[in-house]
C-alpha cells in the first residue's frame, strides 16, 4: 500500500498548481478554487497551507528562490576565484531569464502591488539584501586576494544587482532589439574589468 503524501509534498503541489495558473491565467485572475482544482484538493486542504492567494505567491516566490540559489551552490562547488564566480552570477541569471520567463513575468505583475503592501516588500527587501550580501562578499574576496581594486563593496555589489533586477524588469517592460541575457553578461564582464583594471596596472 502507498503512503499518502506528507504535508511538504501536498504543499509542493499547490505551488506547482498554483505556477501554472498564475503562468496561465496572471496574478488577477488566478482564483484560490482554481489552484486548489489544479492541485486536485478540497480548498479546506489548501487553506490548511496557505492563508491567502498573497501568501500562495510569497511562498511561491521563496520557493522558486530556493531553487535559484541551490542552483548557485551547485556550480559554485565547481567554480574558484572571484572573478569567476561573478561571472558564474551573471550565467545563472541569464539561465534563469530564459528557463522561467512567465514565472518572471508574473512576478513583475505582482511586485507592483508591493508598492501598497508592506509585507510584499519586506520579502522583496530580504532577498534584495541576501543577493547584495552574497555579491559583497565575492567582491571582497577579490580585493583581499589583490585581483580587484580597492573600492567599495557594498556599492559594487548594489550595481551588480541592481543590474540584475533591471535586466529583468526591461525584458518585460519594453520591446528590445537584443537579448537581454547576452547584454547582461556583457554589463556584468565590464564590472570586472573596471574592478581588475588598475590591479592589473600595478602588476605590469
Amino acid at each position: 500500500m502507498s503512503k499518502k503524501p506528507g504535508k511538504e509534498n501536498r504543499k509542493e503541489k499547490i505551488l506547482a498548481a498554483a505556477a501554472s495558473c498564475f503562468t496561465e491565467f496572471g496574478y488577477f485572475k488566478t482564483s484560490m478554487e482554481m489552484v486548489s482544482n489544479k492541485a486536485d484538493m478540497t480548498l479546506r486542504g489548501f487553506y490548511y497551507h496557505f492563508k491567502s492567494k498573497d501568501d500562495l505567491f510569497l511562498q511561491l516566490f521563496q520557493y522558486m528562490n530556493s531553487r535559484y540559489y541551490s542552483q548557485i551552490k551547485d556550480e559554485a562547488e565547481n567554480v574558484k576565484g572571484p572573478e569567476e564566480k561573478l561571472q558564474m552570477y551573471a550565467r545563472i541569471a541569464s539561465k534563469v531569464l530564459k528557463e522561467n520567463e512567465e514565472f518572471l513575468k508574473i512576478c513583475q505583475e505582482f511586485l507592483a502591488i508591493g508598492t501598497r503592501k508592506p509585507e510584499i516588500r519586506k520579502v522583496m527587501t530580504s532577498f534584495y539584501s541576501t543577493q547584495v550580501d552574497q555579491v559583497k562578499s565575492i567582491v571582497e574576496e577579490g580585493i583581499v586576494s589583490g585581483l580587484f581594486i580597492k573600492t567599495d563593496s557594498v556599492k559594487v555589489a548594489r550595481a551588480i544587482v541592481l543590474i540584475t533586477m533591471g535586466v529583468f524588469n526591461f525584458h518585460f517592460s519594453l520591446d528590445s532589439d537584443f537579448d537581454p541575457a547576452e547584454q547582461h553578461v556583457f554589463d556584468i564582464n565590464h564590472i570586472i574589468k573596471g574592478l581588475k583594471s588598475f590591479s592589473l596596472e600595478k602588476v605590469s
